[in-house]
């Protein structure tokens, strides 16, 4: 939607988020200690992915949504603590973006599966489409849950 006249006026409706090399990597820092994401960026970089960083999540996010198209990362590692909030920030987008027809994970699970234990509880994610999601959680741990999953109208 966007604003005119002093109204919104609907321009457009996203109901999947496809495949299409753009990537936002958050937390850069930890590709110094954690090599299989050092790895998964290498492979966007190889593989001629058009960058689209912001330093902020939402219009990074964003971008993914409108373009449907692309992969968002923030990643962890053992010196580079998780710095996004899973209720406040995670959740939400994560929401967003499965709703607009893409996919989110922590890894393991859609980061709206995780149970939320306190109110400041961070966690890593990644958002985009499935096969994105894929390579992110097979690069990083070596497996996907979503593979050999139907997606669109097959699910």
């Amino acid at each position: 939607m966007m604003p005119c006249s002093g109204k919104w006026q609907h321009v457009k409706d996203t109901i999947e988020i496809g495949e299409g090399k753009l990537f936002s990597p958050g937390n850069l820092r930890a590709t110094f200690d954690n090599p299989e994401y050092e790895k998964l960026i290498n492979y966007y970089v190889k593989e001629k992915y058009t960058l689209r960083y912001t330093g902020g999540m939402v219009p990074d996010v964003n971008q993914i949504i409108v373009k449907e198209k692309g992969v968002f990362t923030n990643v962890i590692s053992p010196s580079s603590k998780a710095k996004l909030r899973l209720l406040f920030e995670v959740a939400p987008l994560g929401f967003l973006v499965e709703k607009a027809g893409g996919f989110s994970s922590d890894g393991h699970i859609s980061v709206l599966d995780k149970v939320i234990n306190n109110l400041d509880e961070r966690t890593q994610v990644a958002y985009g489409s499935k096969n994105e999601i894929i390579r992110f959680e097979e690069t990083l741990y070596g497996s996907s849950r979503l593979k050999g999953v139907p997606v669109g109208a097959a699910a």
